[in-house]
């Protein structure tokens, strides 16, 4: 199972550096350095299905990039999750208001050719009030832009533990989205997705399962090229009978609405 992730993303890589040696963009130069600022607030945090926290969120990030043109792009993000109630939430120790639940860092590459897109980068998750727990993962995103519809598929590959152990444990998700700009400033995003994992992944007694799915709806307003807000709502479900019964989403629950606000700065 290892080798065979390791091939995976040595080969997306390989993609990568192919389609920097081949991409046609006019801008050959690059944008040169980004900094986004964002922060939401949410009514759950909802990750892969399950249920993060129960309780209203902030989740304030920073993104530092670099556009090299045809050469791609990489990224450094920081992003973190608060827990805005005194109730403990169902993966948090925070037992104070705006407790820190998670700390995220990501690096990624990102490339395109015409209209096929691919990024590939490292997340390393960290839970400063969890007894010092972290994962690492691997992932891979490719993506076709289109004039009807953009599909993506991601594979995210758990290879280290808070143990410091290989569970080697796979999740995918597969997405299907289109953005709408009925006025000038305004995207409307529809959006659908379904993940799947593994056994070493799920722990479930069925092996390989359907996680979870998800409907959601977001609308931006950008009032200038560097300032916008949004908003998003999601109907989030696990459609599998085995991790219904096992509680995969947690809470008791087996589907939940859920969604919240966001201001992003662009500089």
């Amino acid at each position: 199972m290892k080798r065979r992730w390791l091939l995976l993303f040595l080969a997306a890589a390989a993609f990568a550096v192919g389609a920097a040696e081949t991409n046609e963009r006019e801008n050959t130069n690059g944008g040169g350095f980004s900094v986004e600022v964002s922060a939401d607030v949410l009514s759950d945090y909802i990750w892969r299905g399950t249920i993060c926290n129960g309780n209203p969120v902030w989740q304030p990030g920073v993104t530092f990039g670099y556009d090299a043109g045809h050469f791609g792009k990489l990224a450094a993000n920081v992003w973190s999750s608060y827990d805005l109630t005194h109730r403990r939430g169902t993966s948090t120790n925070s037992r104070r208001s705006g407790g820190a639940q998670e700390f995220d860092y990501t690096l990624s590459y990102a490339n395109s050719v015409g209209p096929v897109g691919l990024e590939v980068g490292h997340i390393w998750y960290t839970f400063p009030n969890n007894n010092g727990h972290s994962d690492q993962d691997l992932y891979a995103t490719v993506f076709h832009e289109n004039d009807y519809v953009t599909p993506s598929m991601s594979a995210y590959w758990n290879y280290s533990d808070s143990a410091g152990t290989d569970p080697s444990a796979v999740y995918f998700a597969f997405a299907l989205s289109r953005d709408f700009a009925p006025v000038e400033g305004l995207t409307l995003t529809p959006k659908a997705e379904v993940g799947f994992a593994d056994h070493a992944y799920t722990g479930s007694a069925g092996g390989t399962e359907l996680t979870d799915q998800t409907l959601g709806f977001a609308a931006k307003y950008a009032f200038t090229e560097w300032f916008s807000v949004g908003a998003q709502i999601n109907y989030t479900w696990t459609p599998s009978h085995t991790l219904r019964h096992e509680g995969y989403m947690g809470e008791g629950k087996h589907q939940i609405v859920w969604g919240g606000v966001n201001a992003t700065f662009s500089f």
